[in-house]
């Protein structure tokens, strides 16, 4: 049985709190996760996939690759390594150095948006069926309870419940423990370390002002969800759009309603929204309720005894 074993608190789809952990794979996991390996790849192959090595020329037949895309990837890449270069050495005035480190962050994410149409069907050879059949195994096999029981009961149950918040969590960190990924690589890249060690970023890689505040590209202050805002004297903010105009919160304009006028020039009456006459309903109905109970009860008089009722 493996030893290490790393907690992992998350959810499931309806909320509710979930408590697993991933254990360390050991020779037997390892191994049946190779047989998992060879009978998806031997499916692969006879179900007709390609091998990665053939990839290339299916994307370019297909014109997802061409010439012209591997010319831009081969320049991005030589860029960002000159760039990274003139970070490490120096000796630029500090705003050269800015812009060269957001330039970095452009051109790597083109650069990956690249990377990512060069790798669009690999998991459609056969060696990338192969590796994901591998993977679920392995998720299955080292996602445990308490008890150390495995939480699904085979693989095709994990594939099912793949979705959930728990499984995907499990997934996440058994890929950056197997294959060395890095949960703060941005963190690590040269562009964002030079940007945020000067103090042009927040520990979150958001931009900042001087004072720590955020900012957007233009150099606007922003909320944490990216809207324009206006800081005020009293220390708090406004919100306001391109023209820094008010707006309340909701993300309208912040003005005082004057009805619209006919063509005699007298107001045109508000129409009542469905809401609005709903809740209008709704007052009248508790009204009435509330009437009914505050009036006064009418008592009955007490039944005359008759002449008949006294003598028995």
């Amino acid at each position: 049985m493996a030893k290490n074993r790393t907690k992992i608190e998350s959810k499931d789809t309806n909320g509710d709190a979930k408590v697993l952990y991933l254990i360390d794979p050991d020779a037997k996991i390892n191994k049946q996760a190779q047989l998992a390996y060879n009978r998806a790849f031997r499916d692969a192959l006879q179900s007709g996939a390609i091998l990665r090595q053939k990839l290339d020329d299916v994307l370019r037949d297909q014109e997802i690759w061409d010439d012209k895309k591997e010319a831009r990837y081969n320049e991005i890449l030589r860029t960002l390594n000159d760039n990274e270069k003139n970070l490490k050495q120096g000796g630029i005035k500090l705003s050269e150095a800015k812009d060269l480190a957001e330039e970095m962050a452009i051109n790597r994410a083109e650069f990956r948006s690249l990377i990512a149409e060069r790798t669009a069907m690999d998991g459609n050879t056969a060696e990338g069926q192969a590796d994901n059949a591998r993977f679920n195994y392995l998720v299955y096999a080292c996602t445990v309870d308490t008890k150390n029981q495995t939480v699904f009961k085979n693989v095709e149950e994990y594939e099912d419940n793949a979705i959930e918040p728990f499984a995907l969590e499990a997934a996440k960190q058994l890929a950056e423990k197997l294959y060395g990924l890095d949960s703060n690589y941005e963190t690590t890249l040269p562009e964002n370390k030079f940007l945020q060690n000067y103090g042009f970023v927040d520990e979150e890689l958001r931009r900042i002002d001087s004072d720590g505040k955020l900012i957007n590209v233009n150099g606007d202050y922003v909320d944490a969800t990216g809207r324009l805002i206006e800081w005020q004297e009293d220390g708090e903010f406004i919100y306001v759009d391109g023209q820094g105009t008010k707006l309340t919160e909701d993300g309208e304009y912040d003005v005082e309603f004057s009805p619209f006028l006919d063509d005699s020039g007298d107001p045109v009456p508000v129409p009542e929204t469905e809401e609005e006459e709903e809740e209008e309903e709704e007052e009248e109905e508790v009204a009435e309720v509330a009437e009914k109970e505050a009036a006064p009860k009418r008592r009955g008089r007490p039944k005359k005894e008759t002449v008949e009722d006294s003598t028995e």
